[in-house]
């Protein structure tokens, strides 16, 4: 039996129906899955989180080669069906219903680092992978199918128009090592749209340090949050500061406050982060 007819076979045999709002786009193509396993590099030590089995598919081809499968699924009718299907005896599975953006996740996995592979919607993908950062000391790499324009937003260059807070994120905690492209005949039902997955191999550490985080989170989200205005424009409403205070601050990283803040480097936002950490380091201080 073909991956689309057991989804048939599970849509007849059910009330089940796929929900657009959920992202439900059943991926029935094994040679995307062989990908997926491929990238994934699995050894018989590995445990891995699966976000949104589904119907199992790539779930009991993970159980053959990893050591523990963590599988989060929200949705109760496929947990329903995902706990009576034949791989959920095996003792190596661990089904959690629940939804990835708020399972407690940190408390139950093991002290060691596990690999995290997902099918993420469209809707809900960048929440996620803010998710998954919050949480990255629990993993060493990620192979993430997301649709192709976030991707793109991943992956984007400085300059480009489609660099912005989430290629800022993901570089500073990773770098990504391999992509596949899938186009929409891959999944029952056809999306309307391409997607990619993604190899992300995660820094042993961010490259800012847990107290720059913050910082740097709003340096970004003022950068990009109007990207007609100047850098010198922008900072000063984030940091509520007068127009020569960030002018300083800028011009002490060599960089011109009439910049916009898709034109910075990755390496300009930690300075840029570093520097204002220090001074309101050193503000507090006295």
């Amino acid at each position: 039996m073909t991956l689309y007819e057991e989804v048939r076979a599970a849509l007849r045999e059910t009330n089940f129906r796929p929900r657009k709002s959920r992202g439900q786009n059943f991926l029935i193509h094994e040679r995307v899955i062989d990908s997926i396993i491929r990238l994934l590099d699995l050894s018989p030590a590995d445990e891995v989180v699966e976000i949104g089995p589904g119907l199992g598919f790539l779930t009991r081809r993970l159980l053959e080669r990893a050591a523990r499968v963590w599988a989060v699924e929200v949705d109760a009718a496929l947990v329903e069906r995902l706990g009576a299907s034949v791989f959920a005896a095996d003792p190596k599975l661990r089904l959690i219903h629940g939804d990835i953006l708020e399972v407690p996740l940190g408390d139950m996995l093991p002290d060691k680092k596990l690999k995290l592979v997902g099918n993420l919607p469209y809707s809900i993908s960048t929440p996620v992978l803010f998710r998954i950062f919050a949480l990255r000391e629990h993993f060493s790499s990620l192979v993430l199918m997301v649709q192709k324009e976030v991707a793109d937003r991943i992956a984007a260059q400085p300059g480009t128009k489609t660099f912005g807070t989430l290629s800022v994120w993901c570089q500073i905690h990773g770098r990504i090592i391999d992509r596949v492209s899938v186009s929409p005949e891959a999944f029952f039902p056809r999306p309307k749209v391409r997607s990619t997955v993604l190899k992300i191999e995660l820094f042993p550490e961010p490259l800012v340090t847990a107290s720059e985080i913050p910082i740097l989170r709003g340096l970004v989200r003022a950068a990009f949050g109007q990207r007609r205005k100047t850098l010198g424009n922008a900072l000063t409403a984030w940091l509520k500061s007068d127009g020569s205070e960030i002018e300083t601050l800028l011009q002490s990283q060599g960089i011109d406050p009439r910049r916009r803040g898709e034109t910075l480097s990755i390496d300009e936002f930690i300075k840029l982060a570093r520097a204002a950490h220090s001074q309101s380091a050193l503000a507090a201080d006295h």
